[in-house]
């Protein structure tokens, strides 16, 4: 059975935008001639690939398993491009990197700049989002190496630790938490907070910290990032968690004041999953390095 690349893009791109319509404004195609494309290609497979209902497109189980495939050929084109094109110029290729907010900010970016120093021919692509989104997206391959914390490993992961952090608490100028060096997270509870992110890893632990007291949680608002946590305790909108080397960055000014939580689980791990078959020599190059570069 053959397939057409440009097929194959198409279903990827529908996969990813929920949608036809939208997939073949992104290619500049009309939708009919996506439509027929698609419907073309599940007669040859003789399976339907998505269910198509009155809230849009969802992939069938032979639509996953589809979509897992499609993505390992062009994975493996753009491979074969990049290593061609740095012929001769040592080891080359493209990594996908998915790594949560927290590990973007505090420790990816040194350790992508000195990898990419010992081996600049090869390429990474770095996306954001929740611990839960990356290890999703190595297992459906969407991406080669995901950084996480705080989620159990899917089946076929292979999984490494990766680095620690430790969690403080910001609160604003003139807040009763000032001059405090440590606060306990039941001394929380009674304040208003500025939230994570839903789904995130810090959201599971401040959930799971709060059901444990069996006391309900003040927040008014939920931010993602933290810088805008930091903007919204400088607005006096409430405290809020963040992780010590991050929050170090705010109380220069003055307005923000932060001081250690004092709980076991204030120190998170970071861990790094990769598939069990995937043996690119630059995903496990980059996994390697990522390894070796934890503090001693």
């Amino acid at each position: 059975m053959r397939f057409d690349l440009l097929t194959i893009e198409l279903f990827i791109a529908i996969c990813d935008a929920a949608s036809i319509a939208k997939a073949a404004e992104q290619k500049n195609i009309a939708a009919s001639a996506v439509s027929k494309r698609i419907s073309d290609l599940e007669a040859k497979l003789e399976t339907s690939l998505f269910h198509r209902g009155v809230k849009g497109l969802e992939l069938t189980p032979a639509g996953h398993t589809f979509l897992y495939h499609s993505r390992s050929i062009l994975r493996d084109l753009r491979q074969m491009e990049l290593g061609l094109a740095h012929h001769g110029k040592g080891l080359s290729g493209q990594v996908r990197v998915f790594g949560s907010v927290s590990t973007i900010i505090q420790h990816l970016p040194s350790d992508l700049r000195e990898f990419l120093l010992l081996h600049p021919s090869i390429r990474v692509e770095l996306e954001e989002g929740t611990s839960k989104q990356a290890v999703d997206a190595v297992a459906e391959n969407a991406a080669d190496i995901g950084v996480f914390g705080g989620v159990m490993p899917r089946p076929g992961l292979r999984i490494f630790p990766y680095r620690t952090d430790r969690l403080a608490v910001l609160a604003p100028a003139g807040h009763a938490f000032v001059g405090r060096e440590s606060i306990r997270f039941d001394e929380l509870v009674g304040h208003q907070m500025v939230g994570p992110m839903q789904g995130s890893f810090l959201d599971s632990i401040v959930m799971r910290a709060a059901a444990d007291l069996n006391k309900p949680l003040t927040m008014p608002i939920r931010v993602n990032g933290f810088e805008t946590v930091a903007a919204m305790v400088e607005a006096e909108l409430g405290v809020g968690l963040v992780p010590e080397a991050c929050g170090a960055r705010y109380v220069g000014g003055g307005k923000v004041y932060m001081c250690m939580l004092d709980e076991p689980w204030a120190t998170r791990q970071w861990n790094i999953c990769v598939q069990e078959n995937n043996t690119q020599p630059s995903v496990e190059m980059l996994v390697n390095f990522l390894r070796r570069s934890i503090p001693t």
